[in-house]
Order: C-alpha cells, then sequence, then structure tokens
C-alpha cells in the first residue's frame, strides 16, 4: 500500500466573533495483493492435494478530495456554537477470503461520505461546570460492509461489499463538574441510527437452502432498503474522581467510572439471517492511588469490570458454528510509577 496526502487549512475572522474554518485534502490511495496462491490440504494426512493454485496480482488505486467548511460563533465569552460541512472517503480493498476464484480479487470500491454537524460548548460558574452538545448526521455512498458474496461451486463467503446508499444520524453530550475542591464528575451520552436507505446483497441462508434443495447454486439477493444497520444505539459513560491531600506532602485519589452500551439487536452481517445478536452491557471500575508528587512516584490498585459481568464485543459466524469475541472478566491488579 502506498498513500500520497497533501492538505491545507485555513481560518478567517468574518467578523469579531464570527469565524470561517475550512480545509481541503487530496489522497492518492495504491493498493495492490500480490501474488496470492490458495493450496488445498487433507485435514486428515495433511499433505496437500492437487496443485496450488496462484492468482496472480490485483490492485486498487483511488485518487480523491475531502475537507470540511463552518462556521464558529463565539456569542459569549462562554458560549461558543458552530455549524460544520465535511466530505470524508475510505479507501478500497480486497476481501481475499478463502480466496477459490481469481473473480474474488476484485477490489471493493472506495467509501464516501458527506457529513452535516451542528453543535455548542458552554463552560459556567467560572469553569465549574461545562457542557457541550452536538448533532450530526453522516450520508454515505457506497459504505463498505461485511456481508456475502456467492462463489460457485464453494458456496456462499463472507466478503467487504458497497452498500450504494445509507446514512447514520444522532446525538453527543458530555458534562464535566468541579462542585467542590478535588471532586470531578464527568458524563457523556451519545446515540446513534443507522439505516440502508439503498441495498441489496446475497441472503446466505435462502441461497444456502436453495442449493440444498436443487444442487445448484444460484444467487438470492434480499432488498436490504430501510433496514437497520444494527449500531448499538445507545452508549453512556461517566466518572467520579476524587483527590485530597494526605500528611501534606501525599495525595490519595479515588475514582469509580462506568460504562454501557447498548444491545445489538439487528444483524450487521447482511445477510446472515439476523444470527448476529450483542446484548448490552453495563461495566464499572475502580482505583485508588497514593502518590508523592514532590518525589515523582505513585502506588495504584485497581479494578476493572466489578461486577465480573459477562459480555461479548463481537460475535459472528463461521460455517456451522456462531463463536463471540469475549470482553475481560473482573481483574484486580497494581502498579507502582516513578517519574523522573
Amino acid at each position: 500500500m502506498q498513500t500520497f496526502n497533501q492538505y491545507v487549512e485555513l481560518s478567517y475572522r468574518v467578523l469579531p466573533k464570527l469565524r470561517l474554518i475550512g480545509s481541503i485534502t487530496h489522497e492518492s490511495d495504491d493498493r495492490h495483493i500480490r501474488n496470492v496462491t490458495s493450496t488445498n490440504y487433507n485435514l486428515n494426512t495433511g499433505a496437500i492435494e492437487g496443485t496450488p493454485t496462484n492468482f496472480g496480482d490485483a490492485g486498487a488505486l483511488a485518487n480523491e478530495f475531502s475537507g470540511h467548511v463552518g462556521l464558529q460563533h463565539q456569542f459569549r465569552p462562554n458560549i461558543m456554537g458552530y455549524a460544520m460541512f465535511s466530505r470524508g472517503f475510505k479507501p478500497g480493498g480486497f476481501s481475499a477470503n478463502i480466496t477459490e476464484l481469481a473473480s474474488q480479487l476484485k477490489p471493493f470500491k472506495p467509501e464516501q461520505v458527506i457529513t452535516y454537524e451542528g453543535g455548542f460548548k458552554t463552560t459556567f460558574f467560572k469553569n465549574k461546570l461545562r457542557f457541550n452538545g452536538a448533532g450530526f448526521y453522516y450520508d454515505y455512498r457506497d459504505q463498505q460492509v461485511v456481508s456475502t458474496v456467492l462463489v460457485p461451486p464453494f458456496g456462499a463467503l463472507s466478503g467487504y461489499v458497497n452498500a450504494p446508499r445509507s446514512y447514520i444520524y444522532g446525538a453527543e453530550f458530555d458534562l464535566e463538574a468541579h462542585p467542590i475542591h478535588g471532586l470531578s464528575l464527568t458524563q457523556n451520552f451519545g446515540y446513534q441510527h443507522g439505516v440502508y436507505s439503498q441495498f441489496q446483497s446475497l441472503n446466505r441462508t435462502a441461497t444456502t437452502n436453495q442449493f440444498t434443495q436443487t444442487g445448484v447454486w444460484s444467487a438470492i439477493n434480499t432488498n436490504y432498503d430501510n433496514y437497520s444497520m444494527g449500531l448499538a444505539n445507545l452508549t453512556l459513560s461517566g466518572a467520579a474522581t476524587y483527590s485530597w491531600h494526605v500528611l501534606r506532602d501525599y495525595q490519595m485519589t479515588f475514582d469509580v467510572d462506568y460504562s454501557y452500551r447498548g444491545a445489538q439487536t439487528q444483524p450487521q452481517h447482511i445477510g446472515d439471517s439476523g444470527i448476529y445478536r450483542a446484548p448490552a452491557y453495563f461495566l464499572v471500575n475502580s482505583f485508588l492511588t497514593f502518590a508523592s508528587p514532590k518525589q515523582h512516584w505513585s502506588a495504584t490498585v485497581y479494578a476493572q469490570n466489578l461486577a465480573d459481568r459477562r459480555y461479548w464485543l463481537s460475535g459472528g459466524t463461521q460455517a456451522t458454528f456462531y463463536g463471540v469475541i469475549p470482553g475481560l472478566p473482573r481483574f484486580v491488579g497494581a502498579r507502582l510509577n516513578y517519574t523522573y
């Protein structure tokens, strides 16, 4: 892979409290997959069966412009609002998953997105309270999606495809408060929802069932227009941290924090008939630090996933089984730090 990138950023004060900001970026992304070879092994003997197949090389070149333009207005010394319009892109690439035919090395297209964002940033009570918020809308072209492709006579395999049109919208808020000396409270809120507005893709289950009945591989596509992407709609996180002095030259810090991710209730792997499910999870962590700032050392004991919740980060199907990547169980540890 070889990437060549140039960019320019500009900022211009139109009025005393109004600023115009913008940037433009050009990126050339050249990718090659070389000397792809497929070999069949006998699982019982470990011996190679037949002659390995060499599929040669494949390439994907993208030249794209991206950037943003926006306005930033300082309504008051402690209140700022902004609006932003942006364009971005992600280069294409190769699935190369269980390569059996040269056609599987055909690259998927670059992904493009137009974004609209507006928000505000505020501080109150002599910076003891900070509250920021933003809303956004992402309009995608050729979004890269893990889906299913048909490779006769080998069947339906996973691979990247492009969804012609899709969108994501949502909002984010974060709060930081310092009500008394040494105490810090933070809270973050995020909501998002994604929809495929124009997308047809192979239905793995229907295609496989048809093959079982007829003995012929023939693609059966499903229209996923207005179909949810299956994103976790709600994410929350927050923390309470308190620091105080001990014996004059020493300091204690106690922290409790949490995170929550909503359920992924729709299949992210389009075509898998809804078998991908990730339940919601709620995690609590904590730490206690004893430090000597003047002597530049500290000692910390910490615990992650205090409630020992069982949860998984992602999951999916491979052949005839379903597997998940689990999150870490309860973990308790300690560390010593020294700076010089």
